[in-house]
């Protein structure tokens, strides 16, 4: 029980350490505290029950496995609406992932430590830099760092620079993801996030890995990641539909 304890008050220094917004008095307050953990829990756990009743296909996860190996640094980057499949597919794998400073943004990461990650507290709206800096440092200690590249607030499908940012100072392999379902339903919110009905089939295209040169413009490589996440998605339609992949990627490296 003590060393329970021990890991949720560690799990609450981290987070209030991300969190810009520690004047609210929020974390002050026992009953907020106790309110954000119970709703964490039972998130992490929809996301497990809802996963197990559908039919993850994972064709190309292989390509994640022998990219980590490869002994450079590595960053996840998807939609924010692919984030279900996602968390659930890359869970316990000495992952770090970004999370805004929102309230929403609480509540996801408490939700995400819950599911076995590491989160870094930043976005394009407020305190990217801070999470950049906190990411490079982490991915230098052994974790792969994942980025919602059109997230926090969108708009959907536009990729902002901190993925690509990010590529350039490290040198890190970026891992494109894209998600299909054969049946979802499709919430009326910014990023229009898919949630798999049960006895679904989904499947999650892990793209080849390819890098961003430090010579390279930065919109170009939005640009670039934005193309690479979509010929995913492509492939996982096609996927879906016949069994095959269509996508034929041949750049490693934009000049």
């Amino acid at each position: 029980m003590q060393k329970f304890s021990q890991t949720i008050d560690q799990r609450d220094i981290e987070t209030l350490r991300g969190s810009m917004r520690l004047s609210d008095g929020r974390w002050n307050d026992p009953l907020w505290v106790a309110a954000l953990k119970l709703k964490a829990f039972g998130g992490a756990a929809l996301i497990l029950s809802l996963s197990r009743l559908v039919m993850i296909e994972r064709p190309t996860f292989n390509r994640f496995i022998q990219a980590r190996k490869d002994g450079r640094p590595v960053v996840i980057v998807a939609w924010h609406a692919s984030l279900l499949t996602s968390i659930y597919c890359h869970r316990r794998r000495n992952v770090a992932i970004m999370t805004s400073l929102s309230e929403d943004g609480d509540l996801l990461t408490q939700i995400l430590y819950n599911l076995g990650y590491k989160c870094v507290r930043g976005s394009s709206s407020r305190g990217g830099m801070r999470g950049l800096l906190e990411m490079m440092r982490l991915m230098q200690s052994g974790y792969t760092g994942a980025i919602t590249v059109d997230g926090p607030r969108g708009p959907r499908h536009e990729v902002k620079p901190g993925a690509a940012l990010l590529a350039q100072k490290t040198g890190a392999l970026l891992v494109p993801i894209g998600v299909g379902y054969s049946r979802c339903v499709t919430l009326n919110n910014w990023d229009r996030t898919e949630i798999p009905l049960p006895g679904s089939r989904a499947v999650m295209i892990t793209g080849e890995p390819f890098t961003i040169s430090p010579e390279t413009d930065i919109q170009a490589g939005c640009d670039l990641i934005g193309k690479r996440i979509m010929a995913c998605e492509a492939d996982a339609r096609e996927y879906l539909a016949s069994g095959r992949l269509n996508s034929c990627i041949i750049e490693k490296q934009v000049a």
